[in-house]
């Protein structure tokens, strides 16, 4: 590797590093993330957790608990391992550069340290990102087998483990990968496939063995909580059944192109390329190459059919098409490159990092008081709330005894979260309870303010809000506005809370 290259390498690490890191913890909370966060801090004070599905694999929780321990329990905290796994998956291409091609593997990296998709998500309490990276990593370790040597087929083993320890997409993506690698042998014909497949088993037997006794021993070990729960050691049953029955009720429904839209504004950058790609080089596609456009297309097919409709989905429909994006730009900004092709990359680059600056800096809450909104953004906390809770927090700090607030209904995630070492009555306030601070859902105000009687002031503030997306009557030129301004087109939606606050006037 060059001194240029090196140096490229290193300010493209250092750049992904910044704008996951950067302002971390200044987004509210999402009420996932609230919860990810309170399951990891009971962890950690009280040794509690039990595998359940609704809230998705163990590891997250494993890994927050003791950042917890060492940084402090906060908000930005609890982002961080994802964060650091989005650097981690900008890296990874570097593993792959001389399978990829040096420029390929650089570029790649670029398009994952400025996907609007990823980045956003990087910064989020959840576990996408780090699943991308555990699938990347798992794949990456096992192209490199054939140039370092059967020492890296356990480790795919253990790569395999994080990512079911993370989500359920486990389930999803297994499938899909083996599609795609039976779409890669249907050119060598199958048969033929199969036995190569077959001899690679029996040469590396030993080491395959390994792989699968580390996968099952990390696996069954996590999902027991260290075999304090063993009865969970069929963790597959439990979460197949359970998310199965979520896709049948579509308990987050959308229309089957939900996805589509948001790839396309965020993502048209890597997927564009990666089809360009793949139709100049048809008839000379490598297996790799293959395997990619495969799985990427079957992701969308399988994600579109699947009936959990939710924005961060697509990290794992984008990620497959990012090697071959990355060997399209590479070409692109070569001296083979035409000059129109590189002003429309160069536009496309400009359009993404655009994307990903409004979605994860400039707009990244959805408040009824702002026009703004991304369409990747679920329903989120507002930035009202988040004042409410620095207010709560800053009132603790005055009042020394005593209850700060009485926190009843919606607001309770994810105040339970931001108020951990607050003092806090989680319930409506009982009568002879006069705390400064009273949160409540809006239909209790009549019985709030019997309780609490006169010398309170009462506001309504959103909690949580989300893009109410109806495209009715919606063209092309108001969602180039959109892309431009980032306003939305249609109106804002929220839930409601009643704050109460004492000697207010």
């Amino acid at each position: 590797m060059s001194r240029k290259e090196r140096l490229a390498w290193i300010a493209l690490i250092a750049f992904a590093l910044v704008l996951r890191l950067v302002a971390l913890g200044d987004r509210p909370p999402h009420h996932d993330e609230a919860i990810h966060c309170d399951f990891a801090y009971n962890l950690l004070n009280q040794g509690t957790y039990r595998y359940d599905p609704t809230y998705h694999g163990p590891l997250i929780y494993y890994v927050m608990a003791p950042l917890f321990l060492i940084l402090g329990a906060s908000t930005a905290v609890g982002r961080l391992y994802p964060a650091l796994a989005g650097v981690a998956l900008v890296a990874l291409p570097l593993m792959l550069r001389r399978r990829l091609g040096a420029g390929a593997a650089w570029w790649s990296g670029l398009i994952l340290a400025i996907s609007p998709i990823m980045l956003y998500y990087s910064r989020f309490a959840r576990e996408d990102v780090p699943v991308a990276f555990f699938t990347a990593l798992a794949l990456t370790l096992f192209l490199l087998v054939r140039k370092k040597g059967w020492r890296l087929i356990p480790w795919i083993g253990v790569a395999a483990a994080g990512h079911a320890m993370m989500k359920e997409t486990f389930y999803v993506t297994v499938p899909l990968l083996a599609f795609s690698t039976y779409v890669v042998t249907l050119r060598d014909g199958v048969w033929v496939s199969v036995r190569k497949g077959f001899v690679w088993i029996d040469t590396h037997r030993v080491a395959v063995g390994t792989a699968i006794l580390w996968f099952f021993v990390i696996t069954v070990t996590g999902f027991t909580v260290f075999f304090v729960h063993p009865e969970d050691w069929a963790f597959p049953v439990k979460a197949v059944i359970y998310w199965y029955g979520q896709h049948k009720i579509q308990r987050v429904g959308g229309p089957w192109f939900y996805h589509l839209p948001r790839l396309a504004l965020y993502e048209f950058l890597p997927i564009a390329a990666a089809l360009v790609w793949a139709v100049r080089r048809r008839h000379r596609l490598k297996r790799l190459e293959v395997f990619c456009l495969a799985w990427g297309l079957s992701a969308i097919a399988v994600y579109a059919y699947l009936g959990e409709k939710v924005p961060w989905l697509a990290v794992h429909q984008m990620l497959p098409f990012v090697p071959l994006a990355g060997a399209q730009l590479s070409r692109t900004f070569s001296p083979q490159g035409r000059w129109w092709s590189r002003a429309l990359a160069t536009a496309g680059l400009a359009a993404t990092a655009w994307s990903a600056a409004a979605s994860s800096f400039l707009y990244p809450a959805i408040t009824t008081s702002d026009p703004h909104a991304e369409l990747m953004v679920f329903v989120q906390t507002t930035p009202e709330e988040q004042a409410l809770a620095n207010y709560a927090k800053a009132l603790a700090v005055v009042q020394k005894e005593g209850m700060v607030a009485a926190v009843d209904g919606e607001a309770s995630w994810p105040l339970s979260w931001q108020l951990k070492k607050v003092p806090v009555w989680w319930a409506a306030p009982q009568a002879g309870m006069h705390p400064p601070l009273v949160v409540c859902d809006p239909d209790k105000e009549g019985a709030t303010r019997q309780i609490l009687g006169d010398g309170y002031t009462v506001r309504r503030i959103p909690l949580r809000a989300w893009w109410v997306e109806d495209a009715s009557g919606v063209g092309l030129s108001a969602v180039a506005r959109w892309f431009v301004t980032r306003q939305a087109w249609s109106p804002i939606g929220a839930t409601d809370v009643l704050v109460f606050e004492s000697g207010k006037k």
